[in-house]
């Protein structure tokens, strides 16, 4: 059987709990919907300061560039046989000069040097030529078309001076063509100090934990870095730089480049990488401050949930409890304010059908009185007849035997048990009263077979308080004599005890006589009518529970306990 995932039996926990499940779903969507719409915003803002910044990193490098590109294509226009001087060690010297006051004139370069087409090497400092000539900066030059080109950051080793050759540089260089032929007459180099370069692209504190690199036209990496990866630089390798450009790359960086004017070439291009979790670090605190508040606004949502379900469902949890403690006995219209809604109808229904259920009621408990009555009355008058048969039976022996002088007393005696015998209106009444009628019954008895039996009474007090039917104890105590002591032949006892236990009172009549075979409840017979009579009234009286016991052994006697409730009597 598919159980239920929502409670099936409390109708204010379903409720509350489909409130709650909505504010749920409610809150979630619009908070992930407000954290997807601020984690974007806060993206795309970032991506524009981001590139801003690039921008103004782009704009302070291409000053150097420019300047540099402007010397290495204005040489020949200075001095066209510049290649050629370096022949004459004298020319070699004024070169020098010339390159130092320009050098001198611009702080960021560190050196320049000219290679002609023979191999022949000049500049502001002197060179080792076969280092030069297989340096990484030489070969690019040699790779390229006359463009500026640039070669990764690293110590010119071809340098002669060794303080000069451990300073860390940037390379740039190209070739230089004869205006008239369109030869190319040689190569210049310039090296630029690399502190300047890293005071551009260093930053001491890095908000977004970005990292910038700085690439040439193929996306090669000038400048070292410890990250990213490598394999992330090597997916930098031909993507173009050169129009403004902001990507997310495979491995979650935002990429930014921007360039100085659409289409320009460029030797050297500064761009940005930002990890996309460091770009939404204020997105995540306001995920983490979205999140408290929904748990804020979810426990709210739970209280007022709970509260506007009760103040729904009460009127409805009110009458379920009413209906849930009334019983037959309590049967009562529910008083509750005046409702002209659902729930009202449902209160005035209920009303007119506990009205109609307690006439109902009242019907069959009036049936049901009328026939205990009749019942009581039938069972009583079957114990009447047989008395009165057997008392004048009594009457008749002892008149036949010649004993006239106790028959006016034995008939005063049956007066009075016949006095509270024919009462049918008030079958129940005090065991203390049942006990009168049942000495005056034993005097009869005794009158009629004297010397045969003694009767002792041991009652206690607060049994004697309890109620039983009418003429319970004679058929008992004429059982004792006439079944039980008489077949004896010899003088027996009875003993009438009466005791209380927990919930219930016992009274017992034992005999000494000649008993029978045991069973619950004596078999029907001439002489148990009356036994089973008591029985039947008890039980029809005060319940199946009540009653009569019957306990019996051959040659040792009987003993018949009537069982008793302690509480008094309902109103008849």
């Amino acid at each position: 059987m598919r159980k239920r995932i929502l409670p099936s039996r409390n109708i204010l926990l379903r409720l509350a709990l489909y409130l709650f499940l909505m504010n749920i779903v409610i809150l979630v969507v619009s908070t992930m919907f407000v954290y997807q719409y601020t984690a974007n915003s806060i993206k795309n803002n970032t991506a524009y300061y981001a590139k801003d910044y690039v921008r103004s990193m782009n704009n302070e490098l291409n000053m150097y560039l420019k300047e540099i590109d402007f010397m290495t294509m204005s040489l020949f226009f200075l001095e066209e046989d510049m290649f050629t001087l370096l022949n004459d060690p004298l020319k070699r010297i004024e070169m020098r000069a010339y390159f130092d006051s320009f050098k001198y004139s611009r702080d960021f370069i560190n050196d320049i040097f000219l290679i002609n087409k023979y191999g022949e090497v000049g500049g502001t400092s002197s060179a080792y030529k076969d280092r030069l000539l297989v340096s990484d900066i030489y070969q690019i030059i040699e790779q390229s078309d006359g463009e500026l080109v640039v070669s990764p950051m690293g110590y010119p080793e071809f340098v002669m001076n060794t303080e000069k050759a451990e300073e860390e540089v940037l390379f740039l260089g190209r070739k230089i063509k004869s205006p008239q032929t369109n030869s190319i007459e040689g190569v210049v180099i310039v090296t630029v100090y690399a502190d300047r370069i890293y005071q551009i692209i260093d930053k001491q504190d890095k908000q977004y934990d970005e990292m910038i690199l700085l690439l040439d036209r193929n996306a090669r990496l000038i400048n070292p870095v410890a990250s990213p990866q490598q394999e992330v630089i090597d997916r930098l390798t031909g993507m173009s730089f050169q129009d403004n450009t902001e990507r997310l790359i495979e491995d979650g960086y935002l990429y930014l480049s921007v360039a100085e004017e659409e289409g320009a070439l460029s030797p050297l291009q500064i761009v940005g990488l930002i990890p996309e979790p460091a770009l939404l670090k204020e997105a995540a605190s306001l995920r983490n401050q979205l999140a408290l508040i929904v748990v804020v606004l979810l426990l709210i949502s739970m209280t007022l949930s709970l509260g506007l379900a009760y103040n729904f469902v009460k009127p409805i949890l009110q009458l379920a409890l009413y209906m849930k403690k009334m019983n037959q006995d309590q049967l009562a219209p529910y008083k509750s304010r005046e409702m002209k809604d659902e729930i009202g109808f449902l209160i005035r229904s209920f009303n007119q059908m506990v009205s109609r259920l307690q006439a109902s009621f009242d019907h069959i408990e009036q049936e049901r009185d009328k026939q205990k009555k009749a019942e009581l009355r039938a069972l009583q008058a079957q114990i009447n007849p047989h008395f009165i048969y057997n008392t004048l039976n009594n009457v008749r022996w002892l008149v036949k035997v010649g004993r006239t002088e106790p028959v006016f007393e034995m008939i005063t005696s049956m007066n009075e048990v016949l006095v509270g015998a024919f009462r049918l209106d008030d079958p129940i009444i005090s065991i203390a009263e049942e006990i009168g009628y049942l000495q005056q019954y034993v005097k009869i008895q005794a009158m009629a077979h004297p010397d045969q039996f003694e009767v002792i009474y041991d009652l206690d007090d607060n049994v004697k308080e309890g109620e039983i039917a009418r003429m319970s104890l004679q058929p008992i105590m004429e059982n004792a004599i006439l079944h039980g002591i008489l077949p004896k032949r010899k003088k027996g006892t009875i003993r009438v005890r009466g005791r209380e236990a927990e919930d219930h009172l016992i009274i017992e009549v034992e005999d000494n006589g000649v008993g029978s075979v045991s069973h619950p409840v004596p078999r029907p017979g001439r002489e148990r009518v009356g036994i089973i009579n008591v029985d039947k009234r008890i039980q029809l009286y005060f319940g199946a529970d009540y009653g009569v016991r019957w306990k019996s052994e051959p040659g040792v006697g009987t003993i018949v306990k009537v069982i008793l409730p302690k509480s008094k009597r309902r109103s008849q």
